[in-house]
């Protein structure tokens, strides 16, 4: 049982050291990152902006998906001709693309109060 506990002390110092090490190679790259966004093109923006814009793709692809979803839903259903089982499926499939819209959009209306009471919180 000691050589167990002997091992797992000296992974835990192992894993609390890595960052020491590393410490020299974020001052190099920190020297370096004000030519790069000044050749990138991108700006200092704040957090929230930034947070709203990745959840705002993020939900944009989602929606997508959904979309997707309620086309192939509708396929299958035109396509059915008559088979109750796949008209089921269809039917299923459609139920949930529009649960998860109601999610989707639920989950947008409430990161957008979010960010906008963070912002007008700073």
């Amino acid at each position: 049982m000691s050589y167990i506990k002997k091992i797992g002390a000296l992974l835990v110092v192992g894993a609390l050291s890595i960052p020491m090490l590393a410490a020299p190679a974020y001052a190099a790259v920190d020297e370096y990152l004000g030519d790069i966004q000044e050749g990138s093109g991108l700006t200092d923006g704040s957090l929230e902006d930034t947070l709203g814009s990745l959840i705002g793709i993020f939900l944009s692809i989602l929606g997508i998906v959904l979309l997707l979803l309620v086309i192939y839903a509708g396929f299958l259903w035109m396509t059915a001709q008559g088979d109750a089982e796949q008209t089921k499926k269809a039917r299923d499939i459609m139920i949930n693309a529009v649960i998860g819209l109601i999610i989707t959009l639920a989950a947008y209306a409430i990161s957008d109060f979010v960010i906008t009471k963070l912002t007008g919180a700073l």
